[in-house]
């Protein structure tokens, strides 16, 4: 062991015992096994647990508790213990922190080295399997355990006051929405559009047209308002994902576009539309996806071209290997996608397919409880949002015949930050896509044909 990593270890116990405004500070950084010195892993180790049941931490209290150990060695931490206590008369603020940072940064240098050899082994193994490497890599890149601790930033009181304060003052300006604008009006009122960290479930049951809530979302956002927004896809291909959104930006029916059958004037709408995506922020992704193949796509994108947001259709075709069983597994990747919304302060939209359960009831309204391995999701998410529309349960000749075939509700039926609420929307099954209630559709004046003037000179005769 070189001498500034044994004395990095001695003053950040010393630190501890001596200053105890210094402790949570130490704790939430510093684990024993940065430290290579047995004695002095013994004596945080021992800290920890005086720590964890909030007992006093100091000199006599820590000695006391190494007598009660069973460790064979506890005589011999008590002696360096006391060893430690008298190296150092004065501790520096600062000469604490560099030492944190040695000790973390030779722990992340161990680990790196202790992975190199891994992969090594895995590339020169018989066995090799090139998708297990990467995904080890890529599991390592997302799920690096000191990234929370090297990024965690502190903030003051007058910092997080003054973050308020720009939030409340966008809020004023646009109508009370100052996060990212959806377009879908009233939910945006209710929420105050999309706010950084937000976890935002959007359930239904399969072809409720949950895909197209979620790119009338992305068009508004990216398309109309330049927001950098990423659309993972679990489902459809990339160009069958563009097909929809240019259906759903120019109102063109989705059948028209498939058959390549264009009128006149939707080909005016394609054009204007095509043009708008291609300068516009939106990414469109598709494949198959294991979470740690998420968040490295996710990362890398936010560090290296910035991004405002993420739709990801849909959370339970991303699998998570090793995980024991199902339930488990749509656990461990929804309490990862809420902690990178969190670490990335941006928010995360997962689309979700409901159980059949709703559809052996009368009132066939969706419940937190029909959610697919509802448990892990249901907690993680600040909002938990079911579309539902009746004409959904209709058949065709009902459908075309009832007036309120179209009629859909966003029901929000979790809130973390605000109330609870049935949106009403309306349907357009021709394109597909949802819409506002009372919105006007921007192309029925455009396209209507000028009416031609009749010619009362006749002088000319």
């Amino acid at each position: 062991m070189n001498q500034t990593q044994l004395r990095s270890e001695r003053l950040v116990i010393n630190a501890i015992l001596t200053n105890p405004s210094c402790i949570h500070d130490v704790m939430s950084k510093v684990t024993s096994d940065m430290l290579e010195l047995p004695i002095n892993r013994l004596i945080f180790d021992n800290i920890t647990e005086l720590y964890i049941t909030q007992q006093p931490i100091n000199l006599i209290a820590l000695s006391k508790h190494l007598v009660q150990s069973k460790s064979i060695h506890r005589n011999d931490a008590i002696q360096e213990m006391a060893s430690i206590h008298s190296a150092f008369d004065y501790l520096d603020k600062r000469e604490l922190s560099s030492a944190m940072e040695y000790l973390i940064g030779e722990s992340i240098r161990h680990e790196h080295i202790d992975l190199g050899k891994n992969l090594t082994a895995m590339a020169e193994s018989d066995a090799y399997d090139p998708k297990k490497v990467l995904d080890q890599l890529q599991s390592h890149i997302a799920d690096n355990k000191f990234k929370s601790i090297t990024n965690k930033k502190e903030f003051t009181n007058e910092d997080l006051l003054k973050e308020l304060d720009i939030r409340m003052l966008e809020a004023s300006k646009h109508d009370g929405v100052s996060g990212i604008h959806t377009g879908y009006k009233r939910f945006d009122t209710v929420t105050s559009g999309m706010q950084p960290t937000n976890f935002i479930i959007v359930a239904a049951r399969p072809a409720m047209g949950k895909t197209q809530y979620a790119l009338g979302l992305m068009c508004h956002a990216s398309v109309r308002n330049n927001h950098k927004g990423l659309f993972i896809s679990c489902e459809m291909d990339e160009v069958q994902v563009m097909k929809r959104v240019i259906a759903v930006d120019s109102g063109i029916p989705g059948y028209h576009l498939k058959r390549g059958n264009l009128q006149r004037h939707e080909i005016m709408r394609y054009e204007k539309s095509r043009q708008r995506i291609i300068k516009s922020n939106l990414k469109i992704v598709a494949g198959s996806f294991t979470i740690s193949d998420v968040l490295s796509l996710i990362y890398k994108m936010k560090y290296s071209e910035g991004l405002d947001y993420v739709v990801i259709d849909y959370i339970q075709k991303i699998t998570s290997p090793g995980s024991q069983n199902r339930t488990n597994e749509v656990g461990d990747v929804s309490r990862r996608l809420k902690d990178m919304a969190n670490e990335l302060k941006i928010p995360v939209v997962a689309l979700a397919q409901l159980s059949r359960a709703v559809e052996h009831r009368t009132d066939k309204k969706p419940m937190l409880s029909d959610l697919r391995e509802s448990g892990d999701i249901e907690q993680d998410a600040d909002i938990v949002m079911f579309l539902y529309r009746a004409g959904y349960y209709m058949d065709t000749d009902e459908r075309m015949n009832n007036p309120v075939a179209e009629d859909g509700y966003a029901i929000i039926a979790k809130h973390r930050d605000g109330e609870l609420e049935d949106i009403h929307l309306k349907f357009d099954g021709n394109v597909p896509a949802w819409k506002n209630p009372n919105d006007k559709d921007e192309y029925e004046e455009e396209y209507v044909q000028t009416a031609i003037k009749p010619n009362n000179n006749f002088d000319i005769f």
